[in-house]
């Protein structure tokens, strides 16, 4: 028997919540991993990403019966993920959990796989350089927060999620022409911003809009 898709357990949910949630606990069994490492990414931190993923499928479970299918569930997925990711940039508090069915949500076993911000330090970082990473990753949120949010969210997309032009103009609903003029902006103002708060302390550790970085050789 062939697997139901997206847009078929969207329409028995509609017809299910709040009384059958078995088809909902499908819809997030197949993307909360895709939801944990985006928002992980984000934030780099273990608690507060699951905290915030468990947070989009509370979203999810709201707002089903107002989703019209017009873009893809997996677009409108993760519209609410990169909205929940940002807003958490802005708080300190971790928010209660609220009890709705999201059973057993955990970290993906692979966990250590994930590379917040594609920051990765090569074999031969000793430990100095390692804690110069995980201060520019801090840093490079700090910048995010303060671009408009609509270009934090581009950058998220394509360059710290890897999405496609043609995926994200499916979850943005506009032009393939439109998404790549945005990005371009949304680079030019990270580097800005970047260069501003942490490009003198990260002289060794050349960081590209996309967050990545290289330690330059001697």
């Amino acid at each position: 028997m062939a697997a139901l898709t997206d847009e078929e357990l969207v329409a028995r949910c509609k017809a299910e919540l709040p009384s059958d949630t078995r088809s909902y606990e499908m819809l997030v069994q197949r993307h909360m991993n895709r939801v944990y490492s985006l928002v992980y990414r984000v934030v780099a931190n273990k608690e507060e990403a699951e905290d915030i993923a468990q947070e989009v499928f509370i979203k999810v479970y709201h707002g089903l019966h107002k989703f019209e299918q017009q873009a893809s569930f997996s677009s409108w997925l993760y519209r609410i993920a990169t909205n929940c990711a940002l807003d958490a940039l802005d708080k300190i508090k971790r928010r209660p959990k609220a009890a709705v069915p999201v059973n057993d949500f955990k970290a993906p076993k692979n966990e250590e796989e994930i590379d917040p911000l594609h920051l990765q330090p090569s074999q031969a970082a000793g430990p100095e350089d390692s804690l110069i990473l995980a201060e520019l990753r801090e840093c490079i949120c700090r910048v995010l927060k303060k671009l408009e949010r609509e270009q934090a969210r581009l950058l998220i997309m394509r360059d710290f999620d890897d999405l496609s032009y043609d995926e994200i103009a499916n979850v943005l609903q506009v032009g393939m022409s439109t998404v790549k003029m945005r990005i371009h902006r949304a680079r030019l103002a990270f580097q800005e911003f970047f260069n501003q708060f942490c490009g003198r302390v990260y002289l060794n550790f050349p960081v590209s809009s996309s967050g990545k970085a290289e330690m330059k050789k001697e």
